[in-house]
């Protein structure tokens, strides 16, 4: 599908649901038939519609979930604290209150955490593991960078760190290239309530799942961008990928080259090429 004609259509699917999860409205959707798939967004793009360029080609062979987490995009905070651990006690009831008793997940960035966290914990629900761009824990180095922005962003709401959001997480030709896709997440990153944003970036800055790794029993594709300067991508380009494909036995593990944070947005084509194989052979 053309990038700019789907930009253009914001409500491409069906209507979104809701439901009451421990305390709040999560708003979800459930489409296409066949083994279950749930997709995790990431906190810069906190939205299910993050997964845009993967929706068409999945529905057609998987019953695919996506929602937001609490507190982002559509779905409300509720009460009490929000990160990786709350965001995992969502997923679990979620499921759960679908009756949805195994999955596939894919996760990117924040919600690459989210599925670590969940397959090491419920393994027998989770049937095959997608991890893009994320890390088993994001590089001590960057806590003063981490800080000094959120302290713009507490000063001064979300703009205050859209433009370099954007800079370091496209590729400057994609960037040229669709404006329109650019706009898209620029109004998506705007639409952050800066309070969950900074609760979430400081929980994710204390989050180590190492330890955990090894009791990831499902089938697991680690996916990076081979120009990811992001935080999350750890030190230099693919440190973390690689981290988490060194600590998940039998893992394999795709790079995309010239792709930044964002793999399955700046380079879809080649993204939905390496993972739509790996989730039919995993289904199968």
């Amino acid at each position: 599908m053309n990038r700019l004609n789907q930009f253009e259509r914001d409500r491409m699917y069906g209507m979104s649901e809701r439901i009451e999860i421990d305390g709040h409205q999560c708003v979800y959707e459930l489409e296409g038939e066949g083994p279950c798939l749930t997709l995790l967004h990431s906190v810069g793009l906190s939205t299910r519609e993050g997964w845009r360029y993967q929706r068409d080609a999945l529905r057609e062979r998987f019953k695919v979930l996506t929602y937001d987490f609490r507190g982002l995009g559509e779905s409300s905070r509720g009460a009490g604290p929000v990160g990786v651990a709350r965001f995992v006690s969502d997923l679990t009831a979620l499921l759960a209150a679908l009756q949805i008793g195994k999955t596939a997940l894919m996760g990117v960035s924040l919600g690459g955490f989210v599925a670590q966290k969940f397959a090491a914990q419920c393994p027998r629900n989770v049937t095959a593991l997608v991890l893009v761009s994320t890390a088993p824990k994001i590089h001590a180095g960057f806590e003063q960078r981490r800080a000094e922005r959120n302290e713009k962003i507490r000063a001064n709401g979300m703009a205050a760190a859209a433009g370099h959001q954007i800079e370091s997480h496209f590729p400057a030709d994609f960037v040229a290239a669709h404006p329109e896709a650019v706009d898209w997440y620029r109004r998506h990153y705007l639409a952050n309530d800066p309070d969950v944003y900074i609760e979430v970036m400081e929980d994710l800055g204390r989050y180590d799942s190492t330890a955990d790794l090894a009791r990831i029993a499902a089938p697991t594709l680690i996916v990076g961008g081979e120009a990811d300067h992001s935080s999350v991508a750890g030190a230099r380009p693919l440190e973390s990928v690689r981290a988490l494909h060194a600590g998940i036995r039998g893992s394999r593990l795709v790079t995309i080259p010239g792709a930044f944070h964002y793999p399955h947005i700046d380079h879809a084509e080649a993204f939905n090429a390496a993972v739509l194989p790996f989730l039919l052979e995993t289904a199968a």
